[in-house]
């Protein structure tokens, strides 16, 4: 009894807590880039989920680097922020619950994360949204 009793509160516990935000199971998509390393690229997606953990009710399935998407992006981007480089992240989410501001049960696709930084500097997260 006391083994069935702890898996279900770990159950709970799991699915309470991909119900924050909280990118457990996300898929991270990474195109080959000419522009960023790979490890620039995992450094702005970290911080894209750290913000992700504060949407409530929802849980992110898939964050990308679209190396195109991107590019044409950027550049306004960067030049909006007055830093050296911008990229721009995509995401996909699926809001599981009650958020305040999205529709419960939709999957948003395409959501455009925005970071900026100066030349070797810390990515900063800047916007997101539609884009």
């Amino acid at each position: 009894m006391k083994k069935v009793l702890a898996i279900l509160l770990a159950a709970v516990l799991v699915i309470s807590l991909s119900g924050c935000g909280i990118p457990f199971t996300a898929k991270k998509i990474i195109d080959d880039s000419k522009i960023y390393s790979e490890r620039d690229i995992e450094k702005a997606m970290n911080r894209v989920y750290r913000e992700f953990a504060f949407f409530e009710g929802c849980v992110l399935l898939e964050l990308e680097y679209d190396e195109e998407y991107s590019k044409e992006r950027m550049n306004g981007w960067a030049e909006q922020y007055d830093a050296d480089e911008a990229i721009v992240l995509l995401s996909k989410f699926y809001v599981a619950g009650e958020n305040g501001s999205l529709e419960p049960g939709k999957t948003y696709t395409k959501w455009n994360w925005i970071l900026v930084r100066d030349k070797g500097g810390f990515w900063e997260l800047k916007t997101w949204g539609y884009g």
